[in-house]
């Protein structure tokens, strides 16, 4: 056969094969195109797993970009352990009034144990500890297995009014405290310090060498991000007092009156309400600058007690004092607010609309700072601590105040 008669035939073979693909693609029920896979190439599987990216695309937007505070806000609240109802080891399903704490909830302060409690590392013997769950701490271990499962952190809280009464309370066993905190679970622990139940003297020489001892020795053996180390001061501990002042902050005492707008006629009144002015005259006022200062920067959350201080109204100006140091020093705040009605006094009362108010203040930080409770167990009247706390919680997440507080007890 000559090449003449080779080309011609070639060239036939290509008109038909031509005509059939062009057949082929309109056909109504084309086969599926099979495609060759080099089993020693990764570039096999890249069209499915773009595919498979496609579909499990977040349809939200980045929310790192959308939302400067992508973390959850604080929504904390005292429990008092000796309010908690006996439940059988080994039934983690049973409800207790601490397993049953609702999900709105973010952290729990677990009251309270003694500065110097006494445990050995795997015992789970709570007699030591002065915590006085009615059962032992392999129930307690299994409670607070149960607020794990809900996203609740729960801190240990250390001291109170009580415990501190005597010398002996200041004979701090730090590694049997972490052992403690490791064997129950917890998250972490709240210096809840109020020496001989006050906090009149908590900035003198001598007590700000006690915070500096309960963070710096816990601290160094419980690491920052891997447990969490607060302390439950006065409301009144970031202004400028008489007595502890720092002239450099926009809350000092000589700028007292230029920030509330009051003369210094209300400063010592303790009894009829004014807007903010008496704030700056207790003794304890600005007690807790000193203490910033020194192991602010060891400090996680600060949960201060905005509460018991007279019949002031206008209770943002504690928040803003100590969100001036957080902002120098990184920790968190939960501004303290109390379920009515607060023991000294009472001059303030919190409600859902305060409470609201207050959260709202606080959401313009762009912060996952947020609202403390004393304590959570607290009800009257159809109302409840939880429902103030689900009132900020709403807030803090972008609610209405309308809404928030007609859905204050819908948890």
């Amino acid at each position: 056969m000559n090449t003449t008669v080779l080309k011609k035939i070639t060239l036939i073979l290509l008109l038909q094969l031509c005509f059939f693909s062009c057949s082929s693609e309109n056909d109504i029920t084309p086969e599926p195109e099979i495609e060759e896979v080099d089993p020693n190439s990764d570039d096999s599987d890249e069209e499915e797993e773009e595919e498979e990216e496609e579909e499990e695309e977040d349809p939200d937007p980045d929310p790192d970009t959308n939302n400067p505070s992508p973390t959850e806000p604080i929504i904390l609240g005292y429990f008092p352990s000796w309010s908690e109802n006996w439940v059988a080891e080994g039934k983690p399903e049973d409800p207790s009034k601490l397993r049953d704490i609702p999900e709105h909830v973010t952290h729990v302060f677990l009251s309270f144990a003694k500065p110097n409690l006494t445990y050995t590392k795997g015992s789970m013997d709570l007699a030591g500890t002065g915590v006085q769950t009615p059962y032992g701490g392999q129930t307690l271990k299994e409670s607070v297995a149960v607020l794990k499962t809900k996203g609740i952190k729960v801190i240990l809280s250390i001291g109170g009014e009580t415990y501190w009464g005597t010398n002996d309370a200041y004979n701090i066993n730090y590694q049997q405290i972490k052992d403690f905190v490791d064997d129950m679970g917890f998250e972490g622990i709240d210096w809840d310090y109020e020496p001989n139940g006050s906090f009149q003297q908590i900035g003198s020489a001598e007590n700000v060498q006690h915070f500096k001892d309960f963070f710096t020795n816990s601290r160094a053996i419980m690491p920052e991000g891997e447990y969490l180390l607060a302390c439950a001061p006065a409301g009144v501990g970031a202004l400028g007092g008489s007595t502890n002042d720092d002239p450099a902050s926009p809350y000092a005492y000589g700028k007292r009156n230029t920030l509330t707008g009051e003369s210094d006629a209300n400063l010592y009144n303790y009894n009829d309400p004014h807007p903010s002015i008496s704030l700056f005259g207790f003794g304890s006022t600005g007690h807790m600058i000193p203490v910033i200062k020194a192991v602010g920067d060891k400090i996680d959350l600060i949960a201060y007690q905005g509460y018991n201080t007279g019949p002031a109204t206008n209770r943002k100006i504690m928040y803003d004092a100590y969100k001036h140091y957080a902002n120098q020093y990184g920790f968190d705040i939960a501004a303290g607010v109390h379920f009515p009605n607060e023991p000294w006094g009472p001059h303030y009362e919190y409600t859902y609309e305060n409470v609201a108010e207050l959260s709202e203040h606080i959401g313009t930080s762009n912060s996952n700072d947020g609202i403390m409770i004393w304590q959570m167990l607290l009800s009257n009247g159809g109302k409840s601590a939880y429902g103030y706390l689900n009132v900020a919680s709403q807030v803090l997440k972008g609610v209405s105040v309308s809404e928030a507080i007609s859905n204050a007890e819908n948890f």
